[in-house]
Protein backbone atom coordinates (compact mmCIF):
# COMPACT_ATOMS: atom_id res chain seq x y z
CA UNK A 1 0.00 0.00 0.00
CA UNK A 2 2.85 2.59 1.01
CA UNK A 3 4.25 1.74 -2.52
CA UNK A 4 0.89 2.76 -4.24
CA UNK A 5 0.56 6.12 -2.49
CA UNK A 6 4.27 7.09 -2.39
CA UNK A 7 6.23 5.23 -4.48
CA UNK A 8 6.68 4.77 -8.41
CA UNK A 9 6.01 8.33 -9.21
CA UNK A 10 7.56 8.53 -12.90
CA UNK A 11 5.76 5.33 -14.23
CA UNK A 12 3.67 3.34 -11.90
CA UNK A 13 0.15 2.30 -13.01
CA UNK A 14 -3.35 1.74 -11.51
CA UNK A 15 -5.74 0.09 -12.96
CA UNK A 16 -10.08 1.02 -12.05
CA UNK A 17 -10.37 -1.17 -9.06
CA UNK A 18 -6.97 -1.04 -7.01
CA UNK A 19 -7.41 3.11 -7.80
CA UNK A 20 -10.88 2.71 -6.32
CA UNK A 21 -9.66 1.19 -3.34
CA UNK A 22 -6.34 3.24 -2.42
CA UNK A 23 -8.85 6.82 -3.49
CA UNK A 24 -11.60 4.84 -0.75
CA UNK A 25 -8.61 4.16 1.78
CA UNK A 26 -7.42 7.73 1.85
CA UNK A 27 -10.47 9.12 2.02
CA UNK A 28 -11.16 7.31 4.87
CA UNK A 29 -8.42 7.74 6.50
CA UNK A 30 -8.79 11.92 6.49
CA UNK A 31 -11.86 11.60 7.78
CA UNK A 32 -10.77 9.36 10.42
CA UNK A 33 -8.38 12.04 11.23
CA UNK A 34 -10.94 14.85 11.02
CA UNK A 35 -13.12 12.49 13.44
CA UNK A 36 -10.52 12.38 15.77
CA UNK A 37 -9.47 16.13 16.03
CA UNK A 38 -13.77 16.81 16.47
CA UNK A 39 -13.38 13.98 19.78
CA UNK A 40 -10.19 15.42 21.07
CA UNK A 41 -12.20 19.27 21.04
CA UNK A 42 -15.15 17.13 22.25
CA UNK A 43 -13.20 15.39 25.12
CA UNK A 44 -11.46 18.58 26.31
CA UNK A 45 -15.12 20.86 26.40
CA UNK A 46 -16.29 18.09 28.49
CA UNK A 47 -13.41 18.45 30.82
CA UNK A 48 -13.89 21.95 31.19
CA UNK A 49 -17.31 21.40 32.10
CA UNK A 50 -19.40 22.19 28.80
CA UNK A 51 -17.36 25.65 28.19
CA UNK A 52 -16.37 25.54 24.25
CA UNK A 53 -14.48 28.78 24.30
CA UNK A 54 -12.65 27.63 27.13
CA UNK A 55 -11.60 23.76 25.67
CA UNK A 56 -10.61 25.51 22.46
CA UNK A 57 -8.20 27.74 24.50
CA UNK A 58 -6.63 25.09 26.64
CA UNK A 59 -6.07 22.72 23.24
CA UNK A 60 -4.75 26.12 21.66
CA UNK A 61 -2.34 26.91 24.57
CA UNK A 62 -0.86 23.05 25.23
CA UNK A 63 -1.36 21.91 21.66
CA UNK A 64 -1.15 24.65 18.99
CA UNK A 65 2.17 23.98 17.53
CA UNK A 66 2.43 20.52 17.57
CA UNK A 67 -1.04 19.91 16.65
CA UNK A 68 -0.28 22.68 13.35
CA UNK A 69 3.05 20.64 12.18
CA UNK A 70 1.27 16.88 12.85
CA UNK A 71 -2.05 18.39 10.57
CA UNK A 72 0.30 20.13 8.04
CA UNK A 73 2.59 16.96 7.68
CA UNK A 74 -0.55 14.49 7.18
CA UNK A 75 -2.42 16.85 4.86
CA UNK A 76 1.13 17.58 2.83
CA UNK A 77 1.36 12.97 2.73
CA UNK A 78 -2.82 12.87 1.88
CA UNK A 79 -1.80 15.21 -0.92
CA UNK A 80 0.95 13.60 -2.48
CA UNK A 81 -0.50 10.29 -2.29
CA UNK A 82 -3.82 11.83 -3.92
CA UNK A 83 -1.84 13.36 -6.99
CA UNK A 84 0.48 9.93 -7.06
CA UNK A 85 -2.42 7.41 -7.50
CA UNK A 86 -4.20 9.82 -9.60
CA UNK A 87 -1.09 10.55 -11.87
CA UNK A 88 -0.78 6.09 -11.85
CA UNK A 89 -4.30 5.93 -12.85
CA UNK A 90 -4.29 8.91 -15.98
CA UNK A 91 -0.95 6.94 -16.96
CA UNK A 92 -2.68 3.57 -17.20
CA UNK A 93 -5.50 5.26 -19.51
CA UNK A 94 -2.68 6.48 -22.13
CA UNK A 95 -2.84 10.03 -20.76
CA UNK A 96 0.89 11.78 -19.39
CA UNK A 97 0.60 11.28 -15.82
CA UNK A 98 1.93 14.22 -13.62
CA UNK A 99 1.46 16.86 -16.43
CA UNK A 100 -2.69 15.52 -16.31
CA UNK A 101 -2.53 15.93 -12.62
CA UNK A 102 -0.80 19.29 -13.04
CA UNK A 103 -3.46 20.35 -15.53
CA UNK A 104 -6.25 19.02 -13.20
CA UNK A 105 -5.10 21.38 -10.46
CA UNK A 106 -4.36 24.72 -12.43
CA UNK A 107 -7.84 24.37 -14.06
CA UNK A 108 -9.79 23.52 -10.55
CA UNK A 109 -7.67 26.47 -9.55
CA UNK A 110 -8.57 28.92 -12.10
CA UNK A 111 -12.37 27.97 -11.75
CA UNK A 112 -12.31 28.10 -8.37
CA UNK A 113 -10.52 31.80 -8.59
CA UNK A 114 -12.56 33.21 -11.35
CA UNK A 115 -16.00 31.22 -10.95
CA UNK A 116 -16.73 28.92 -7.88
CA UNK A 117 -15.73 26.80 -5.78
CA UNK A 118 -18.63 24.49 -5.79
CA UNK A 119 -18.13 24.30 -9.86
CA UNK A 120 -13.83 23.60 -9.13
CA UNK A 121 -15.02 20.85 -6.74
CA UNK A 122 -17.89 19.32 -9.03
CA UNK A 123 -15.31 19.65 -11.84
CA UNK A 124 -12.75 17.49 -9.57
CA UNK A 125 -15.28 15.04 -9.09
CA UNK A 126 -16.39 14.28 -12.84
CA UNK A 127 -12.35 13.91 -13.27
CA UNK A 128 -12.09 11.73 -10.38
CA UNK A 129 -15.50 9.54 -11.84
CA UNK A 130 -14.28 9.73 -15.19
CA UNK A 131 -10.88 8.04 -13.88
CA UNK A 132 -12.76 5.02 -12.15
CA UNK A 133 -14.79 4.42 -15.92
CA UNK A 134 -12.34 5.04 -18.58
CA UNK A 135 -10.68 1.36 -19.72
CA UNK A 136 -7.22 0.77 -19.59
CA UNK A 137 -4.99 2.52 -22.20
CA UNK A 138 -8.16 3.99 -23.78
CA UNK A 139 -5.72 6.83 -24.90
CA UNK A 140 -2.53 5.31 -25.57
CA UNK A 141 -1.01 5.40 -29.15
CA UNK A 142 -0.66 2.38 -31.17
CA UNK A 143 2.78 2.79 -33.03
CA UNK A 144 1.89 -0.03 -35.50
CA UNK A 145 3.38 0.53 -39.31
CA UNK A 146 1.01 -0.45 -41.73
Amino acid sequence: MKNAYFGEFADGRLLRMPYFKFLIILFALMFGFMLATVILIGAAENIMGGDLTNAQDMLRESLGLPYLVILGVVMIGVFIALFNITAKRARDTGLPGWLFVAGIIVISALLSYLLSDQLSRTFSSIIGFGLLLIPSNAFARNNHEN
